[in-house]
């Protein structure tokens, strides 16, 4: 494990015995940065003279970096000379008759290339002390790819660099969530193209900037935006109070990395894991807008007490990651409300059966009675057919002296007599053997 020392200790070390001591992981990213350009023996031997050089100045500087390519040689010269192994002394003789072909017409591609070596140690450096005090995760780790070209025409030489934008390298697909979140902040809140320490002091972002953000994600990757009420909730829920100020600020922590009051994610944990369910299960209902998706449960309910019998809404779990429940209202005899809200589906039980199919077949168990389907009109009132129709993936079965075997999303409705809302627990799909003469007590039609 690396140990990151006291500042007192890091100014007596150099920095290439830094790079030594950390552990094997960052070391294989040292390695990646030496090659031919410029060999390892090299950042070795001459470390203590190497890191003494102004090599960024002599990138831009034709006379000093031909100075500074002479004194390289010299001090290579002086090593080989003191080599006491034979073969070490033939290695680096090679390696100075390479680099005196390479780089005697060019002496700032090579200081360039040692001042990109040198600046990226120190970035590792820096990513491993901040990793070691628990600051960074791998996702906040950042990267870039250098590009660089030498042309010579008409002995006019033109030497073309670039970078790339930042980049998070993953190794498991478990991380792409938080490497997308890094990404997403890291180019909301800064233009900088090289600021590879960004999230050692990442800064925070306003809520009206973040929301617009956050909306220009689902139409992205699900076909269709938010509006205003879906961000007021989305607002309320990762500022409660302070939602109304478009003008309050959200750290980084608390979007990306600190779980939600109560639960076991964070925000924006939760909410990726909605836009990848939308993506993969629920995108014809979502672009249809029928999905009211980011409501309250207070909301809910007020939005459904006065509308007619059946009448339900579409909404994303708070409680799981990837999940869609529906809420629809019944009223009693006695003028009473009740709410029913359905067990959330999640990506593993959408696989097994078409969303809209669910909502078309829908049924629930009372008291050991199948009901007919309690879903009669989405909300406002649009009729339950008239919405999902055209999206259903298999039309109903056809009546028959056999007994067909289906997928059928059935709930246990248990008694009770609060307005409060039970969640109807949902077996999943398909029905066993034992569920089906329960069915034949009370056949439906379509």
């Amino acid at each position: 494990m690396f140990i990151w020392r006291t500042a007192h200790e890091r100014l007596s070390m150099s920095q290439w015995k830094q790079i030594q001591q950390l552990e094997i992981r960052l070391l294989e990213h040292v390695d990646y940065l030496y090659d031919d350009n410029f060999p390892m023996d090299i950042r070795q031997g001459l470390a203590s003279w190497i890191e003494c050089q102004d090599w960024d100045t002599a990138a831009t500087d034709e006379s000093m970096a031909a100075a500074q390519f002479t004194n390289l040689l010299s001090q290579m010269e002086r090593v080989r000379s003191q080599e006491q192994n034979f073969l070490q002394r033939h290695n680096m003789k090679i390696i100075q008759q390479q680099l005196q072909i390479k780089y005697t017409t060019n002496p700032t591609v090579m200081a360039r290339v040692i001042s990109t070596c040198l600046r990226e140690e120190r970035r590792i450096l820096s990513s491993a002390c901040m990793q070691e005090q628990g600051l960074l995760s791998v996702t906040e780790e950042l990267h870039s790819l250098s590009f660089e070209a030498c042309f010579t025409v008409q002995g006019l030489t033109i030497d073309l660099e670039t970078c790339s934008l930042p980049l998070v390298v993953i190794s498991n697909v478990s991380q792409l969530p938080g490497g997308w979140a890094s990404v997403m902040w890291y180019n909301l809140l800064t233009h900088e193209p090289r600021n590879l320490a960004f999230f050692g002091n990442p800064p925070r972002a306003g809520w009206s900037q973040l929301s617009e953000v956050l909306s220009w994600q689902f139409s992205t990757f699900a076909g269709r935006g938010l509006n205003k009420e879906q961000l007021a909730m989305l607002g309320e829920k990762l500022l409660g109070q302070h939602v109304s100020c478009n003008d309050y600020h959200v750290s980084w922590s608390k979007f990306s990395k600190e779980n939600i009051s109560g639960k076991p994610f964070s925000f924006w944990m939760w909410l990726d894991s909605i836009l990848e369910l939308i993506k993969k299960h629920l995108l014809p209902v979502w672009n249809e807008n029928y999905i009211m998706g980011f409501v309250s449960k207070e909301t809910e309910r007020s939005l459904l007490k006065d509308r007619e019998r059946g009448t339900f809404l579409l909404r994303f779990s708070e409680s799981h990651l990837g999940g869609i429940t529906f809420t629809w209202v019944e009223h009693s005899d006695n003028g009473e409300v009740k709410f029913n809200s359905v067990e959330p589906y999640t990506k593993n039980r959408l696989s097994a059966l078409p969303f809209a199919d669910i909502i078309r077949d829908y049924k629930v168990i009372s008291d050991g009675v199948v009901s007919e389907n309690p879903l009669k009109f989405l909300y406002p009132d649009i009729p339950k057919d008239e919405a999902f129709g055209r999206l259903y993936n298999s039309q109903p079965s056809k009546v028959t002296p056999y007994i067909t075997s289906t997928l059928i999303p059935i709930s246990e409705l248990r008694s009770n007599t609060s307005t409060s809302s039970p969640a109807c627990q949902s077996p999943e799909p398909p029905m066993t053997p034992d569920e089906f003469p329960i069915l034949r007590v009370k056949p439906h039609s379509h």
